[in-house]
């Protein structure tokens, strides 16, 4: 089969591989009929990721397909919790500290645990399916939030559409900010104000993944707020932030990881359900091929995600 293997920084090459064998430990095999692009793609594209398995790797984690034993119509989860280390015990898998990851939606099939597998609800596409592994995040970002009704998000990317239209659904109003008109101008369609600077909100999600965002995402917090921080900084960052807000401000500062199966299960009904407009974020599709070009591609303009069809053959 062909495959979009990962040989390290911004080497990425497709070849033919082994099909995956459904008789190995990673259990029932897929094929793969959309798989999405996203943010940590770029990053791993560019400078790797703790996740992924040594060079050269396979790499992919918003995947849709069919099994190939029963042909139902399956999401692949980019994980799988242990269910024995403290955090696990404790319901919290989304911190387990020892997952399997389930990488590899670049390709034509996948092979992937029996517990990775969501079912996909009827009338839903593969493509729209696959942006569930991110909304299911989303999901979980929201429930680590708190109850006021006045919420601020920084950075409109697909993460933070994603808050966005969450937070609407359960009516809250809505502030995004970013930089750019066009992600502002789907931040409006969703229903939520925008801005290009966050104003003082009672509760603050921080979506853009960088230092300078986490320091902005507490700037923007009003007395008492809750500040969640959802876009995660890269390895190695060295991120200060002014104690004075958190300590005389009395803010709680918060982080969201991943996701729980229960979430994944919310965000396919939450699609199947047209709370995010799927259109909106879906961006062209692409073959193998072309996935190398469009990583490298510059960020900014509306937020987009690629979709990659294995099947397809370069235009």
């Amino acid at each position: 089969m062909r495959a979009a293997l990962l040989y390290g920084p911004q080497d990425l090459r497709v070849q033919e591989i082994p099909d995956p064998d459904p008789d190995d430990a990673e259990g029932i095999v897929v094929e793969v009929e959309a798989a999405t692009t996203c943010g940590t793609d770029v990053k791993m594209w560019h400078h790797g990721h703790r996740v992924l398995p040594p060079y050269p790797c396979a790499f992919g984690h918003e995947t849709a397909g069919t099994r190939a034993d029963t042909g139902e119509r399956v999401l692949v989860s980019d994980s799988v919790a242990c269910g024995a280390c403290p955090p696990c015990r404790a319901g919290r898998p989304q911190i387990c500290r020892c997952p399997s990851w389930v990488l590899g939606g670049f390709a034509e099939r996948i092979a992937a645990p029996e517990a990775a597998l969501h079912g996909i609800p009827d009338g839903l596409p593969a493509a729209a399916a696959a942006m569930a592994e991110p909304l299911a995040a989303a999901v979980h970002a929201v429930d680590r939030g708190s109850d006021a009704q006045d919420a601020g998000i920084l950075g409109g990317g697909p993460m933070g559409l994603m808050l966005a239209a969450l937070l609407i659904g359960q009516g809250r109003s809505v502030t995004l900010a970013d930089p750019h008109p066009e992600r502002r101008a789907q931040a409006a369609q969703l229903g939520a104000d925008a801005a290009a600077r966050l104003a003082r909100h009672e509760l603050v999600f921080e979506a853009v993944g960088r230092p300078e965002a986490w320091r902005a995402a507490v700037a923007a917090a009003a007395p008492g707020a809750v500040v969640v921080l959802v876009g995660g900084c890269p390895s190695g960052s060295e991120v200060t932030l002014d104690p004075g807000p958190l300590h005389y401000d009395e803010l709680e500062l918060r982080g969201a990881f991943h996701h729980a199966p229960a979430e994944v299960d919310r965000a396919l009904a939450a699609l199947a359900d047209g709370l995010l407009p799927r259109e909106m974020l879906l961006g062209p599709t692409i073959s193998l091929d072309e996935l190398p070009a469009a990583l490298a591609s510059p960020s900014g303009g509306p937020a987009k995600k690629w979709v990659v069809d294995p099947r397809r053959t370069m235009r």
